[in-house]
């Protein structure tokens, strides 16, 4: 009887010493919202800085108390005046035109609690923000201010301090704003004319003058086994990017690799290619070529499976689209992650062509008859019902 006794409480005593333990686990922690955190003031904010003549800048700052130890994102933005009211992303954003930034962000993304940047940096950044197109408008010396936003994804973001020092600016031409995107490679004669590079659509608002967030660019295309690949801004060499100058990520099983800067198809299949471009940044995505019906003719606006097209397996075969449920105008779309539908939606107009929405307005009302499908190919351009 003692035994049994003695055993119990030993099991009792493990579970609430289990428990205890299960209060402090890392996976378990209580999240704290803080409020501020501190940017240390760098030893070069005493004097004078010539953008022209110093090379970088070692900045760092103190970690915000989430409450554990968070994975924290960290950018750096600059102002010429110190309010940060608005930031380019805000001007680019407003249809009327009528937002001044006054603040904009290193693109850089830096994961631990210091950062080193180059003059060009923080040049590109005064300039911006400053609105100067020449370098002859420039003044002579110029107040920079400088805050860290700290960022913990899903919960919390939140900015430090600002350090104030004075700059002689250096020029650094603005990046242009990218509204084209070319694809070029081994299967189209490595953009040795025009034609030979072939278009991406853009999705709808991220490009021209009042595009917001990073430009950025899909296509459908089928890839040959160890098929090579570049794209470009314009239809020609130029600023051209790849898998040596371009961060590459695979959804899809492509098996992508670096041959020689050029991107390198490791399986051959149909793919949906998602590349973005601000002119500093690029990535180009593999992502499954997924085609979607949309509103009446499917009866529901979402991208369920059941709305889904069927995939061919050869270059020249057609994607098939569900049957209509109803006579009534068609929509259809890839679907982007991030996007809504229509910003990536097109239709096959009544001569038989494949027509993308793009930057544009609605698409062609094109009505179908309940009972019919849709048949894509990507490889022509064409498509039809029936």
């Amino acid at each position: 009887m003692n035994k049994i006794i003695k055993t119990s409480l030993m099991l009792l005593g493990g579970i609430f010493v289990m428990a205890a333990c299960s209060d402090d686990r890392d996976d378990n922690p209580t999240i704290k919202v803080p409020t501020e955190f501190k940017m240390e003031t760098p030893s070069f904010a005493s004097s004078q800085v010539d953008l022209n003549n110093a090379a970088q800048f070692n900045l760092a700052w103190e970690k915000p108390d989430f409450g554990y130890f968070a994975k924290v994102n960290y950018t750096l933005e600059v102002s010429n005046t110190g309010k940060f009211t608005a930031s380019l992303a805000d001007e680019e954003a407003d249809l009327e035109g009528k937002v001044v930034a006054d603040y904009a962000e290193i693109p850089t993304i830096f994961p631990l609690n210091r950062a080193t940047i180059t003059n060009d940096d923080l040049a590109l950044a005064v300039v911006q923000v400053g609105h100067w197109e020449k370098p002859e408008q420039l003044p002579a010396t110029q107040k920079v201010y400088v805050r860290v936003k700290a960022t913990l994804p899903n919960v919390a973001s939140l900015h430090s301090n600002v350090v104030e020092f004075t700059v002689i600016p250096k020029y650094v031409k603005l990046p242009p704003k990218i509204t084209e995107c070319y694809l070029t490679g081994s299967e189209y004669g490595w953009g040795n004319n025009e034609k030979s590079w072939k278009p991406l659509t853009p999705v709808k608002g991220t490009i021209g003058k009042q595009g917001k967030g990073v430009p950025t660019f899909w296509m459908v295309a089928y890839f040959k086994a160890d098929e090579q690949f570049k794209f470009a801004p314009k239809p020609k060499w130029g600023d051209d990017f790849g898998a040596g100058n371009a961060t590459v990520t695979d959804h899809a099983s492509a098996s992508p690799s670096d041959e020689g800067g050029n991107i390198k198809v490791g399986k051959a299949g149909w793919y949906l290619i998602v590349v973005t471009n601000n002119g500093e940044k690029r990535t180009v995505s593999f992502e499954k070529p997924e085609v979607y019906l949309q509103g009446p003719t499917i009866g529901n606006w979402d991208c369920k499976k059941e709305n889904m097209f069927t995939a061919p397996t050869t270059a020249t075969g057609e994607f098939v689209s569900p049957a209509f449920v109803a006579t009534n105008e068609v929509r259809m779309c890839v679907k982007l992650k991030d996007f809504e539908w229509w910003k990536s939606e097109f239709i096959v107009n009544k001569a038989g062509s494949i027509v993308y929405r793009g930057d544009g307005n609605d698409p062609e009302k094109i009505t179908v008859t309940a009972g019919q499908r849709c048949y894509l190919n990507f490889s022509t351009g064409k498509g039809s019902y029936k």
